[in-house]
């Protein structure tokens, strides 16, 4: 005798259960994984999109490292033109105070007062020349320590095609030889004119200074217009000592407004630093909306699904009985 064995209660029912079953799979998979499961292959509009965003990040990274190095590079910068500054600052106090205290003539003897001046200017140029930064010196301008110093260009490069994206600096140099007094031999004393330094070129005030200095003249040429070893600021008498502190009083105004000119560099790669930073958080947002699981939404579909699965399993033990005493009952 033939017996019906088509049970279709239980067909579903376990058609249902492996359906709810393969979502528990995927979900798993998903959330020990961390990523999406998706149907897409290697060309898939998905992947593209995903991996333009990894790259815009990876782009994204380098930029941030270029701007942090250009912070650290002027932070730099500006701790040894502070340290210049306070020498700066000394010297002038040191003049002001000693000034009522000079004979008007030393006989050619520098006296103590110009020896403090001479190893306080050469402790400046050991600042000046002693900086280095990834193997360069950025507080001589091009290096050539004279009355023809010009200043030092560094572009700071953000990665975006917006020309807003660039930062051009210019470093000015801090070496006191770039700030030459060349009237020696003129009718003036070798400490120059107090009044009117001989500095065309690079005058501050005529806009075309390229050392930090502003309209200070801190050495003095010689008759071939070069830096030389007694061209220091000096304090033999009256008028030298006047003509020092109108010097200093001109360098530490330069020099601050130098460093205000670096704290402009600093806000400004900051702020490019920000804007660096919300374009890596959009590329992350748009990989991981891509890509990454949201662990909330799967494990909520994962505790959905076995529920489900559960479900069906025990639909499909009844449907089971139900069938056995049909089939009981027909045979």
């Amino acid at each position: 005798m033939n017996t019906l064995r088509t049970n279709l209660s239980a067909t579903t029912s376990y058609n249902s259960w492996r359906i709810h079953n393969q979502h528990s799979i995927d979900s798993v998979q998903k959330l020990s994984s961390g990523k999406k499961l998706t149907a897409g292959g290697p060309n898939s509009s998905t992947y593209i999109q995903a991996s333009t965003a990894t790259n815009s990040l990876r782009s994204l990274v380098t930029a941030t490292r270029t701007i942090n190095d250009a912070i650290a590079l002027v932070n730099s910068i500006d701790r040894s033109a502070s340290n210049i500054q306070n020498s700066l600052i000394a010297m002038r106090s040191v003049a002001m105070s000693e000034s009522d205290l000079l004979l008007d003539n030393h006989a050619g003897d520098k006296g103590r007062i110009c020896d403090f001046f001479q190893q306080t200017q050469e402790a400046i140029i050991n600042i000046a020349s002693g900086h280095s930064w990834n193997g360069q010196n950025f507080m001589i301008g091009g290096g050539e320590n004279n009355e023809t110093t010009t200043a030092l260009n560094f572009t700071v490069n953000a990665g975006g095609s917006d020309p807003s994206d660039n930062l051009q600096m210019t470093f000015k140099s801090f070496h006191p030889h770039s700030a030459l007094d060349t009237t020696r031999g003129a009718g003036w004393s070798f400490w120059g004119n107090p009044a009117a330094p001989n500095l065309p070129d690079l005058n501050r005030s005529a806009g075309t200074d390229t050392h930090a200095y502003g309209d200070a003249a801190m050495y003095h040429a010689n008759l071939a217009g070069n830096p030389y070893a007694e061209g220091h600021l000096h304090g033999d008498n009256t008028l030298g000592i006047d003509h020092t502190i109108i010097q200093l009083d001109r360098a530490i105004s330069g020099v601050s407004l130098e460093r205000a000119r670096l704290g402009a560099y600093l806000s400004r790669l900051n702020q490019m630093a920000d804007n660096i930073m919300e374009e890596k958080l959009s590329a992350k947002q748009t990989s991981s909306r891509k890509f990454d699981t949201d662990y909330a939404t799967e494990a909520a579909a994962f505790s959905k699904s076995e529920i489900l699965k559960n479900s069906s399993m025990a639909i499909l033990a009844q449907a089971n009985r139900r069938g056995s005493r049909l089939l009981q009952l027909l045979q």
